[in-house]
């Protein structure tokens, strides 16, 4: 349940995020949403008793950091330039990367059903991301590359959450973890040159929506890795893509064909069964 609140909260972020960014400030975009929605998180989480963490956790996490802080900068570059009903989907092949490494890194096993059905959420996943580019242009294939590129160290990240999120100060150590992105991303923008966004009233509270919501959707993803295994709960979190095309179908005005139809309904599908047998 908690990969499918996550799957959930991520797709509706996804679209709250397109209509806010451009090429020229999705980064600062990023932080500034990060930063409201750790602060939120923050406040709840100090009603509870929060103790550090070993030196060793700590260290993961800034490692897990490091690696956040390039995912969400690449992945909100790669919206900013693309549809977000390629560009999401595309990102979700870091379920790929982090099933193969749970298998040989953490050693899990998956029965035979349950790897026939992340088969079909993959293979969902594929059918929802084709589509031919009706333009050529330079911007449709960085698009496509950084999503790619985001996926491909995600994909590792996951792995060092599952060790974090298995440690006995673990509230702490997701506090850290967000904070260590943060700071990371900061210098960022002005690498890149980006302007600076017009910030309005509006636009806080939609920024506090897209950054509760993404701090929200991980914490609950955060707590399925503690307790469940990564290749079961990883394809039902990074599903968000069914949920993503519909929104964008909607509200956003992107075409959905009948091929990626037909993968949001295995998507579906695959992550229904998956929840029910494990």
């Amino acid at each position: 349940m908690l990969g499918i609140f996550a799957m959930l909260g991520y797709g509706v972020e996804d679209v709250i995020a397109k209509t806010m960014l451009s090429n020229r400030n999705a980064i600062r975009i990023a932080v500034v949403s990060q930063t409201i929605g750790t602060i939120l998180f923050l406040a709840v989480a100090l009603t509870y008793d929060l103790a550090l963490p070993s030196s060793t956790i700590i260290c993961l996490a800034l490692i897990s950091g490091v690696i956040s802080a390039f995912v969400l900068s690449s992945y909100y570059l790669a919206l900013s330039l693309g549809k977000a009903s390629i560009v999401s989907p595309m990102f979700s092949c870091m379920s790929v990367v982090a099933v193969v490494l749970s298998l040989l890194v953490l050693g899990e096993s998956l029965t035979g059903l349950q790897l026939s059905l992340i088969s079909l959420v993959f293979a969902g996943i594929l059918l929802v991301a084709f589509e031919k580019s009706e333009t050529k242009d330079s911007a449709h294939k960085l698009s496509v590359l950084l999503a790619l590129l985001a996926a491909l160290l995600g994909g590792s990240g996951i792995i060092i959450q599952k060790w974090i999120a298995e440690s006995s100060h673990y509230l702490m150590a997701f506090v850290l973890s967000r904070i260590f992105m943060i700071s990371f991303m900061l210098p960022i923008s002005p690498l890149i040159r980006e302007t600076r966004p017009v910030i309005t009233s509006r636009t806080y509270a939609k920024l506090a929506i897209l950054g509760l919501m993404d701090v929200s959707a991980f914490f609950c993803w955060y707590i399925g890795l503690r307790i469940g295994l990564v290749s079961i709960v990883t394809p039902i979190v990074l599903s968000s893509p069914a949920v993503t095309v519909v929104l964008a179908h909607i509200f956003l005005n992107e075409r959905v064909r009948l091929h990626q139809r037909l993968g949001i309904l295995a998507v579906v599908a695959g992550i229904v069964l998956l929840s029910v047998i494990s």
